[in-house]
Order: structure tokens, then sequence, then C-alpha cells
């Protein structure tokens, strides 16, 4: 299951960094309002299903977390 997990982490770390930009370019009051939010929220909830079975709990932070971690308002 570790594999099914890495490689949807793959292409959420590019829809992440595609989230990034369009929140700090703050032309969006909500962080929902970012076009990319949508399947960055999708990918982190099929990847925490994906740890709830395989770990037993999460390991990834949720969306809202990453953006606050890596983006500096």
């Amino acid at each position: 299951m570790d594999h099914v997990i890495n490689a949807i982490m793959s292409y959420y770390e590019i829809e992440l960094d595609e989230l990034i930009q369009e929140w700090a370019s703050e032309q969006y009051k909500k962080l929902s309002d970012c076009p990319s939010y949508a399947s960055c929220k999708a990918m982190n909830n099929a990847i925490y299903e994906l740890e709830k079975y395989y770990y037993g709990k999460r390991q990834t932070l949720t969306v809202k977390e990453v953006i606050k971690w890596r983006v500096v308002k």
C-alpha cells in the first residue's frame, strides 16, 4: 500500500506547488477559492484514507496545514 501512497504523493506535491503559487498571489479571499484547492484536497483525502488503512493513523498534513507551514503571509 505504501507504493500507492507514494505514487499519489508525487502528483499531490505538484498540485500543492501550484496551490501555493495561487494563494501567495493574494488573488483569492479563501484558500478554497483557489483553482488547485479541490484537486489538492481530493488527493489529500485519498492519502489520508490509505494511511488510515496502512498505518492506522494520518501521517500527512492537511492542505491548510501545509499552506500555513510553507507560505508566510
